[in-house]
């Protein structure tokens, strides 16, 4: 039904809402009490009522949300990453640094909004949604930066993220001139009805896809503002291309198949480009830096470009593939970010020199790390190495094979890049001596998890596929 008693289906949100409510009273009542605990208990109510919503598609709102199997396996994804940012981000604090206890607060905002954007499917709802989560991500950039840097950098993340609205709307409101629809369904029925204006269709094909590119780590200008690496903490690094970027995918997921793939424009001609140098740019850019977490960061970009790949086959694989890949892109960028958290603990940088002998300073930490760049880079048995084999097949399924080439060659480009972390984590002498630092439950937790997910995703792929697959039947019904 289309009702507003379908409003049920919004608890796992309102335990979101209700939990940040929860945190910001007790940051202003009780700041010396553990807001993060509170967080996580709402994310974990939020997953059980979600669990109580599988196999079922609800329609809210007369079509502006539509909770269904692409949403809620998105959804999975999304609360458990967000889960694993609050259990790492608990040891990202520097000595003489407290962390504003209201801060869990916006992660479970920000959280909120991906969530709903996700389920949007009406161009209004969509774009609040995605609002909700953009504006969290600017209040966390500022409320937790580190020095002058952190400043400038917020300000510069704040303006690009407001002319990256500026051209998402504008190419949603050209969708809406050419089809008099907001709702994506019928949208894309009124653009496939349409022979005589292709380039205004292929224009706001571009548009939606640039004001995107940014949100989905696309274009490494997020990252040029200078401070923002040093200046922002890594806890906030870490949500913004973990969850921030899933939720982007998947909106832009959802628009592509239910708006262009029906149209009469090569839009995965244009997607397929647009990956290709993603790939490229962000493994050049990736494998020239000194510092692991611009390296993470940089290869965010080229993953994104992996991620776009999918779209070349909307109409068949793609969006399997594409929700394999970024289940374990989310993993993965938890994986690493919280193991060198953890190892900034000990050594208090983050250069890659200082990884040296890090396999016998701290031999858990070393794994996981291994584990991690093993996925980015794309090799078995990890879940990395089948999430772009499935990216990769569907290039080929849609007939992109060059696509697919680009693809094994960057592969290869970021096994001779990222390897070089590996020999000096494992091979090389120690510059220094590393000091003993016993870290918390939370911080060995994430570690644990994430890293346990990459390799069970690898060995265990069943589960996962089957969930994938769901969801595709589910946006392509």
């Amino acid at each position: 039904m289309r009702t507003f008693g379908n409003l049920l289906a919004f608890s796992p949100e309102l335990w979101l809402l209700g939990g940040a409510i929860v945190v910001f009273l007790q940051a202003r009542f009780a700041p010396r009490t553990s807001t993060t605990t509170v967080a996580l208990v709402s994310l974990v109510l939020a997953f059980l009522a979600l669990a109580t919503q599988f196999k079922q598609t609800i329609t809210i709102l007369d079509g502006a949300f539509l909770l269904d199997g692409f949403a809620i396996v998105v959804q999975v994804v999304l609360l458990g990453a967000a889960a694993l940012c609050l259990l790492a981000g608990g040891a990202d604090i520097l000595p003489g640094e407290s962390r504003a206890a209201a801060e869990p607060g916006y992660f479970l905002l920000a959280t909120l909004g991906a969530m709903l954007a996700v389920s949007a499917a009406e161009m209004v709802s969509l774009f609040l949604a995605l609002e909700l989560l953009a504006i969290n991500l600017y209040v966390l950039t500022g409320l937790a930066r580190r020095g002058a840097g952190g400043i400038s950098a917020g300000l510069g993340y704040l303006l690009l993220g407001a002319a990256s609205s500026a051209t998402l709307l504008y190419g949603l409101a050209l969708i809406f001139g050419l089809s008099g629809e907001t709702r994506l369904p019928a949208a894309g029925l009124a653009l496939a009805a349409l022979r005589g204006t292709q380039p205004a269709v292929l224009l706001a094909l571009c548009l939606v896809l640039a004001g995107f590119a940014l949100r989905m780590g696309l274009l490494p200008v997020r990252w040029w503002t200078r401070g923002f690496e040093t200046g922002v903490p890594p806890r906030v690094t870490m949500f913004a291309v973990s969850v921030g970027v899933v939720a982007a995918f998947a909106v832009f997921a959802r628009i592509a198949a239910s708006t262009f793939a029906g149209s009469h424009i090569p839009y995965a001609a244009v997607i397929a480009a647009v990956a290709a140098l993603a790939m490229t740019a962000g493994n050049l850019l990736a494998v020239t830096q000194s510092s692991v977490r611009r390296l993470l960061v940089y290869a965010g970009i080229a993953q994104a470009g992996y991620a776009l790949v999918a779209f070349t086959d909307l109409k068949r694989a793609g969006i399997a593939a594409l929700l394999i890949f970024l289940t374990a892109l989310a993993l993965t960028t938890v994986c690493a970010f919280a193991t060198i958290i953890a190892y900034a603990r000990a050594v208090h940088s983050d250069a890659i020199r200082d990884l040296a002998a890090m396999s016998r300073t701290t031999p858990g930490l070393a794994v996981a790390l291994a584990v991690a760049l093993i996925s980015l880079i794309g090799l078995p048995p990890v879940a990395g190495f089948f999430g772009k084999l499935f990216v990769l097949q569907a290039a080929v399924d849609g007939g992109f094979a060059w696509l697919a080439v680009v693809g094994v060659l960057n592969i290869v480009l970021a096994a001779l890049g990222y390897g070089r972390i590996l020999r000096i984590a494992f091979v090389d002498p120690p510059v220094f001596e590393v000091a003993t630092v016993r870290l918390g439950l939370s911080i060995r937790t994430a570690v644990a998890l994430s890293g346990a997910g990459v390799v069970f995703m690898g060995l265990f792929l069943g589960p996962l596929y089957a969930a994938a697959s769901y969801a595709r039947s589910a946006i392509l019904h």
